[in-house]
């Protein structure tokens, strides 16, 4: 299982943060692609907190009581400037259908900042493909 590093940086268009991938050529909003059960962190670069949430595929927050501390579906704790996030976030195959994917897309938004457009971003899991 790799561990894998998103960067919070300043938005390139403007006002806010984006989400860029720490790997060679990203950009901010590329996806981070991942496989099954990889963990990911995000690194704020910015000087102001972050705190990555998960959202619909229309950018909606998800609730509250949705995201708890220790779940599949929490990401981080607040990120404040200059910090790494903490827990790291494990990318785990949704179970919630019949039969579940095989490649899956968790959408995220800034719960802090959630109407900013530039802060959001994807992860793309896959599942190990079987020997």
């Amino acid at each position: 299982m790799p561990d894998w590093s998103i960067k919070i940086v300043p938005s390139p268009t403007g006002g806010g943060a984006a989400f860029q991938p720490d790997l060679h050529g990203a950009r901010p909003g590329d996806p981070l692609r991942t496989m099954q059960d990889d963990l990911v962190t995000w690194n704020n670069t910015t000087g102001q907190t972050h705190q990555p949430w998960p959202a619909t595929p229309e950018w909606s927050p998800f609730p509250k009581d949705q995201v708890q501390r220790g779940t599949p579906n929490y990401l981080s704790d607040p990120i404040p400037a200059g910090q790494s996030s903490r827990p790291s976030y494990d990318v785990a195959q949704p179970t919630d259908t019949t039969p579940p994917p095989t490649t899956w897309t968790v959408y995220y938004v800034c719960a802090l900042h959630p109407s900013v457009a530039s802060e959001r971003g994807t992860i793309v899991g896959t599942v190990y493909p079987s020997a």
